[in-house]
């Protein structure tokens, strides 16, 4: 950014930094500003910012900017040329949503050159979502404005500096806890439902910690009954139109899971109910040998399952449970049955020990505590 240093009432220094050169040494362009005869200082001040903004982008080599462009124009532009190009099928189709619901109604007929920290910091303030819901949304907005940098449509992404709402320390976060666990697999193991495919997704869903994508995208050739594995290679995605197997969502997800002698079980009684099915049709059902399919033997809709799950629930002190709440069930119940982290990062398929560790923070502080009484005990007893 540019500096401005008055030197009296109608001249100014302009600065402006262009980072560091090969030795070390800092690279900066100056000029200077004179406002005409009779212009009150308040007025030269303004026209000399605006001379710099002029100067800083002529020094960078961006004469020519676009930000008089509305941000609807640039949200066009981003997933005609970006979006389909760099991120995969499902993230660009998440995006439009998130730009759809909550960016265009609010920013939509705004010019690029009014946008900056502040106004976006005062949009995430007033928004009625979780702070972790903000987080995602700003994620969408920031990889936009990093695009129309890119594309020097602006010299610099508004987004720098912005203020997202954070969590309140003594906030509750919901949570199963190891009894509402005992008592969900209870009810998938009642006679009326135990051997339904919806039993088997949501027993599984708990047992290996999977998510749910990675789960519907599973093919019997993943299933290795004699080592007692499964290999995650693919993720299941939809983009409104399609659904296909994509690769997982990251490098780390792709991976081997332990497999239970539980889970075995339950998967081979699945198998043969599936097989009877495949049997009694004429038609090529499940031609993709999928593990969980939808009636007629294509993909199954993970809404569809979503749905289900919450009518399964309804009525329960835990009614308020998805899918996802599953994956950290079976990783509460591995850090406080004393697995290592280490161990469940890489069955949960995390990208590092880090991002493990910041979200199960407060069980991992419950273990401390728990290690520390040991140590107490350990020493008084004789």
């Amino acid at each position: 950014m540019s500096q401005v240093i008055k030197k009296d009432n109608n001249r100014f220094r302009i600065v402006c930094s262009l980072g560091y050169g090969a030795d070390g040494r800092q690279i900066r362009k100056t000029t200077t500003f004179k406002a005409p005869e009779g212009t009150t200082p308040k007025k030269a001040e303004k026209l000399a910012n605006e001379f710099a903004v002029d100067f800083e982008r002529k020094v960078r080599g961006n004469v020519e900017f676009a930000d008089n462009m509305k941000f609807s124009e640039l949200c066009k532009q981003y997933f005609n040329l970006y979006a389909k190009n760099e991120l995969k099928g499902v993230t660009a189709y998440t995006y439009q949503g998130q730009v759809k619901n909550h960016l265009l109604p609010e920013f939509g007929n705004l010019r690029l050159k009014n946008f900056n920290a502040n106004r976006i910091s005062v949009f995430f303030e007033k928004l009625k979502l979780q702070p972790q819901t903000c987080k995602k949304l700003f994620t969408v907005l920031e990889s936009i404005f990093s695009f129309a940098v890119r594309q020097r449509f602006i010299l610099e992404n508004p987004c720098i500096g912005v203020i997202l709402p954070k969590a309140k320390s003594n906030d509750d976060k919901k949570m199963l806890n190891s009894e509402q666990v005992k008592t969900l697999m209870k009810m998938l193991t009642d006679e009326d439902v135990a051997s339904s495919q919806f039993s088997v997704i949501i027993r599984t869903l708990i047992l290996t910690g999977m998510r749910s994508g990675e789960c519907l995208a599973l093919q019997w050739s993943d299933i290795d009954f004699e080592n007692s594995v499964i290999s995650i290679r693919h993720n299941l995605c939809y983009d409104g139109k399609k659904t296909w197997l994509d690769t997982p969502k990251t490098k780390k997800s792709r991976r081997v899971i332990a497999m239970s002698a539980e889970l075995a079980e339950l998967l081979k009684n699945h198998y043969t109910r599936q097989q009877i099915i495949k049997d009694s049709v004429k038609y090529d059902f499940n031609p993709l040998d999928m593990v969980f399919t939808s009636q007629t033997g294509s993909f199954k809709d993970r809404s569809g399952l979503l749905r289900e799950f919450k009518r399964f629930i309804k009525d329960t002190d835990f009614s308020f449970a998805t899918l996802h709440m599953l994956r950290h069930a079976n990783a509460t119940l591995l850090l406080n049955s004393g697995c290592d982290i280490k161990l469940v990062s890489e069955n949960l398929g995390h990208s590092n020990i880090s991002t493990t560790a910041d979200i199960y923070a407060d069980v991992l502080l419950e273990s401390k505590r728990k290690m520390a009484d040991l140590v107490s005990l350990t020493l008084s007893n004789k």
